[in-house]
């Protein structure tokens, strides 16, 4: 990403989510999103999350405060924990395509929570 593909995703999200709040850690871009939806289903139904845009990286980073119980009540595997920006954040795996020119920032999130409403 280049820095003109991240002001268009920071634009993006901040129409998207109007309270989500945007801060500079060294290079990176942060933007917390204050409310984002979790697939129909889970538990809870939504979360904090943080998009985290960085020059040069192949896409955006999302994390998120709480993972959620899938929609068959289920824990998902493949989750941790992080610090980014001095606060503890979840971290999950799941691999979604990703074209910078094609996407948006919140098809961007909402492929990435849709993990959450996969049994496994």
């Amino acid at each position: 990403m280049n820095i003109e593909i991240i002001g268009r995703l920071v634009a993006e999200l901040h129409v998207a989510f109007p309270d989500a709040k945007t801060a500079e850690d060294g290079n990176r871009t942060l933007v917390r999103l204050p409310s984002a939806p979790f697939p129909k289903g889970c538990k809870p139904d939504e979360t904090e999350a943080l998009v985290v845009l960085t020059p040069g990286a192949a896409q955006p980073e999302l994390y998120v405060k709480a993972i959620p119980l899938r929609p068959d009540g289920g824990v998902p595997r493949s989750t941790g924990t992080t610090s980014v920006g001095g606060e503890a954040w979840c971290t999950f795996s799941y691999s979604v395509p990703w074209d910078e020119n094609r996407h948006t920032a919140m098809q961007f999130v909402l492929a990435r929570l849709g993990r959450f409403g996969r049994n496994e």
